[in-house]
């Protein structure tokens, strides 16, 4: 029975440590879907530049044409003021030209809204490159740590699953039967030591004689609160 908990001890351990590196991969996507939203983020924030520039290089252009449509216009009007003979004519035709004028100016001091825009843009545009670029940078380098942090902690789980299962093969049929549904039960952690006169996972305390029982280490100890197997420290451990 002793070699038998002896195995029990070591599948203590050995699921402590398991139950880590498992819960450490599970933090490996997350960090990799942080880096992805990150570079998502400043690619949209880039995207949104260049259709804001677009729409003001669009805005421009409608604009001019505004405005090369109403130069074409005030053209018009003043070669029909050599034809006109009334001057009620003639000064209606001078309004007209002064009104088209007025409009002119105003489309061009719009236009020169949009350039001061489009000088904003562009610089605003080269920074939201500049940080996409250094995003990208981050990520491509933070996922090369995370793919070896997530190897190294695979490779570690893996070396420890072998061991687990080399002590596991060793119990008797029965005992491994128990261990195995106690396990799939309790998040893996089958085994627990007495601490204190208590069970070390659920923490309850137990009887002297159980205690006494398990001190003599020739029997299986079951904690009454949680089902778990209970071991004795050895001696040193």
């Amino acid at each position: 029975m002793s070699e038998e908990l002896d195995h029990l001890w070591a599948l203590k351990d050995l699921d402590e440590r398991a139950n880590v590196l498992k819960a450490a991969l599970k933090r490996f996507p997350e960090q990799r879907a942080t880096l992805e939203r990150a570079v998502a983020e400043q690619s949209a924030k880039l995207e949104r530049h260049k259709s804001h520039a677009g729409a003001n290089q669009m805005k421009r252009r409608e604009l001019e044409r505004e405005i090369e449509a109403l130069t074409t216009q005030e053209r018009k009007f003043q070669g029909q003021t050599f034809a006109v003979k009334k001057n009620e004519e003639y000064r209606a035709l001078l309004d007209e030209i002064e009104g088209v004028k007025r409009k002119r100016s105003d489309l061009e001091t719009e236009v020169l809204m949009t350039f001061d825009a489009e000088e904003r843009l562009a610089s605003e545009r080269g920074a939201a490159e500049r940080a996409l670029q250094a995003a990208q940078r981050e990520a491509a380098d933070r996922t090369q740590q995370i793919d070896t942090e997530e190897r190294t902690d695979r490779e570690r789980l893996a070396a420890i699953e072998a061991e687990r299962a080399a002590h596991i093969g060793a119990l008797p049929p029965a005992t491994r039967a128990r261990y195995e549904r106690i396990a799939s039960s309790r998040d893996g952690r089958a085994v627990m030591a007495i601490l204190k006169g208590a069970c070390g996972g659920c923490f309850r305390g137990q009887p002297p004689q159980l205690l006494q029982d398990a001190r003599r280490r020739d029997r299986l100890i079951v904690c009454e609160g949680c089902g778990r197997l209970l071991i004795w420290p050895p001696d040193g451990a």
